[in-house]
């Protein structure tokens, strides 16, 4: 895919100063200074035939809502490192961080290279309003509802890399398409095996592996 090496460093500090690892406050606080992501030129794709129009208009949309997906997933992520009391999904909190900084990355320069845009990920006001639900538990509690929020997050994901696999054009963007939906599917599986071990509790449908 091309991934530059210091991306992992660089993302992961950038965002990390961002969105400090969680109180609500600072999830509260993130609103003021995420803002908006900026074209800084116009699309490249502008002038294309219609089907390239058609699938370039795709792949735009596609990395600026998966940058903010992925954003959504380190900040949460960035949590649970504090507070997770098993070490095994701290630790899995913290690959999180760290591949998906790296993506962020990535998908940035894409949207710079092919198409001139320059795009800062941001959340949601649902996502701080789901911030700040979260932030409430700790212990065992706290762990149970990561577990079956960062599923239903990851369910998301890997529908949005199904999509990507049929209409990007990009053979670098279909590569990452293809490892978020194999990534994303172990770690449902992971987090669904806990759920059941850990608590006795069902972490949503089954993960399939395909």
């Amino acid at each position: 895919m091309g991934l530059k090496e210091q991306s992992v460093i660089s993302g992961k500090r950038r965002l990390r100063r961002r969105v400090p690892a969680a109180a609500a406050s600072a999830v509260l606080a993130l609103g003021a200074v995420t803002g908006t992501g900026v074209a800084t030129a116009a699309p490249a794709f502008a002038d294309a035939p219609a089907g390239n129009e058609q699938a370039a208009s795709f792949e735009v949309e596609f990395l600026k809502s998966m940058i903010d997906h992925h954003y959504m997933a380190v900040v949460m992520a960035q949590e649970c490192v504090d507070k997770a009391v098993h070490p095994e999904l701290a630790a899995m909190c913290e690959d999180i961080i760290t591949v998906q900084n790296q993506e962020i990355e990535q998908m940035q320069t894409w949207l710079q290279e092919w198409y001139g845009i320059t795009y800062e990920p941001q959340l949601s006001t649902g996502d701080m309003a789901s911030m700040q639900r979260l932030d409430q538990f700790t212990g065992a509690e706290y762990e149970i509802r990561f577990m079956q929020s960062m599923i239903r997050h990851h369910w998301a994901a890997v529908r949005e890399a199904e999509t990507c696999l049929d209409r990007a054009e990009h053979q670098d963007l279909l590569q990452l398409c293809q490892n978020i939906k194999t990534v994303q599917l172990s770690e449902i599986a992971q987090m669904q095996t806990w759920l059941e071990e850990w608590y006795d509790r069902q972490g949503g449908r089954p993960a399939a592996t395909a």
